[in-house]
């Protein structure tokens, strides 16, 4: 099952914008609620990944968007799952253990508490 990853960025900032117009787009672009949520946990990638880390790379079989990043040394990989409606933050590769989910019910605290986590 050989996946075909493109890279479509130069820059951390670059790769997170691309990937929240992408989450976005995916989750129907209409749902504020989710909107918040994208860019909260965007935020925190900004704030807590390591300089020079971030990439957005598309899964050819099913053109979802994939970040991945390192954080606090761990390399983490985040996707949307459309029929959850979350994003999903996996440790290492994208079929990696689920490591949390974000969606409409996540509490900011829960932003805070997570990336709080993985620097420390």
């Amino acid at each position: 099952m050989a996946n075909a990853l493109t890279r479509s960025e130069t820059t951390d900032l670059d790769a997170v914008r691309r990937y929240a117009v992408s989450v976005i787009a995916q989750s129907g672009g209409e749902d504020l609620q989710m909107k918040a949520v994208t860019l909260a946990l965007l935020g925190g990638i900004m704030w807590r990944s390591k300089p020079g880390s971030t990439e957005m790379t598309q899964d050819g079989d099913s053109a979802n968007a994939i970040l991945s990043t390192t954080l606090g040394g761990r390399h983490l990989t985040f996707s949307y799952d459309q029929q959850t409606e979350s994003i999903v933050m996996r440790d290492g590769r994208v079929d990696g253990p689920i490591l949390h989910s974000f969606c409409n019910r996540t509490l900011i605290g829960d932003f805070e508490r997570t990336f709080s986590a993985l620097w420390g």
